[in-house]
């Protein structure tokens, strides 16, 4: 009997053991759900950015897609499209392509963290991250420039910014610096205030074909049952709208405590719920009511769940290979409830919300 106690015991030790060792090589990640247009917000944006430093991240991911992928994706991809126009616009007025970038970008970074005043390098770092196609890195940069630099620049570094990048407005132009978005807002000083050297890229868009078909077909299936809906309001389909209207709408409260603090917000269960059912013409909720595109809005969840799933191995396969013990992912809103549930089915993960966080 005292052998199988001391068996037991045993057992008991190890499987705590075990599981106290698994909790510990996790990777803790905090999605935050973010708005892309923070130009008219009157947020304190420095405390959100105290809160995430407060979590020591070693790594601070972006909706940027990897530079890998952009060769992959068809010339008419808008992501392909997006960048290739900034793409263009480096080699235009940088048309010299030194040998070997990738070895070029890490020297460079190897001298600006040890003296981040060289400006003339970090130009040049902008250049080259243009030029190998990483698009995150490129913004990064030339918001460093712009924000922290610039103001230091002689005469002669002035003249060079401007021959090697055209000048701040056609920087907001071609679309390399945004004020507005919640990469200048947020990420993009986190990381600078973190004296890491760049941001990650994770984003996803082989899917991207496929899910705009299903969202055009969904798009024109609900237009006939909005119209059905007009025509006649005491058919089933006028129902059918009247409740989805319902379901998606926040409550007087709810939209005050919302609007006092809409980054808390968008990071809430009740968020997700109602994002959902915007992005989706109601969302699953409404699989059967009369007149909604249930098949199609299925085909469109399919291809969107491909993709969070896309970015949430991205972020994963690139932790791993950093070592990475804790990381910050900014990315829309409606990508949040999303990535959580997707990662934490996966048991090296523990997932932290960014309301949880001090």
């Amino acid at each position: 009997m005292r052998t199988l106690q001391k068996f037991i015991l045993a057992l008991l030790l190890l499987v705590a053991f075990t599981v106290k060792l698994n909790a510990q090589n996790q990777i803790e990640i905090v999605i935050v759900g973010s708005a892309h247009d923070n130009s008219k917000s009157t947020i304190n944006f420095q405390s959100i950015i105290d809160k995430l430093k407060n979590f020591k991240p070693d790594m601070v991911f972006g909706e940027y897609l990897p530079k890998e992928d952009y060769a992959k994706l068809e010339k008419n991809n808008w992501a392909v499209e997006a960048f290739k126009k900034g793409h263009d616009y480096i080699e235009k007025l940088n048309p010299e392509t030194p040998k070997n970038i990738p070895a070029l970008i890490k020297k460079q970074q190897k001298a600006l963290s040890s003296f981040a005043y060289y400006h003339k390098t970090r130009m040049n770092l902008a250049v080259n991250y243009a030029k190998n196609w990483d698009r995150g890195n490129t913004d990064y940069q030339i918001f460093v420039l712009e924000n922290y630099m610039k103001q230091n620049f002689g005469k002669e570094e002035l003249a060079t910014y401007n021959k090697m990048f055209g000048g701040t407005d056609s920087l907001k132009k071609i679309g390399f610096y945004r004020p507005g978005s919640e990469y200048s807002k947020i990420y993009f000083p986190l990381v600078y205030q973190l004296k890491q050297d760049q941001i990650y890229s994770m984003d996803c868009q082989t899917y991207d074909k496929p899910w705009g078909e299903a969202w055009a077909k969904t798009d024109s299936l609900y237009k006939i049952l909005m119209d059905k809906a007009k025509s006649d309001s005491s058919s089933q389909e006028a129902a059918t709208v009247k409740a989805i209207e319902k379901y998606w709408s926040y409550s007087k409260d709810e939209a005050k405590v919302f609007n006092t603090d809409p980054y808390a917000g968008m990071n809430t269960v009740k968020y997700g719920i109602l994002d959902e059912a915007w992005n989706f013409y109601g969302g699953p909720h409404f699989y059967g009511y009369a007149g909604f595109p249930t098949e199609t809005v299925k085909a469109m969840i399919a291809q969107w769940n491909l993709r969070n799933e896309g970015m949430c191995k991205n972020i994963i396969d690139q932790a791993k290979a950093k070592k990475a013990k804790r990381v910050v992912v900014g990315v829309g809103a409606s990508h949040r409830k999303w990535m959580e549930e997707i990662l934490a089915k996966n048991p090296a993960v523990k997932i932290i919300n960014y309301n949880d966080l001090h």
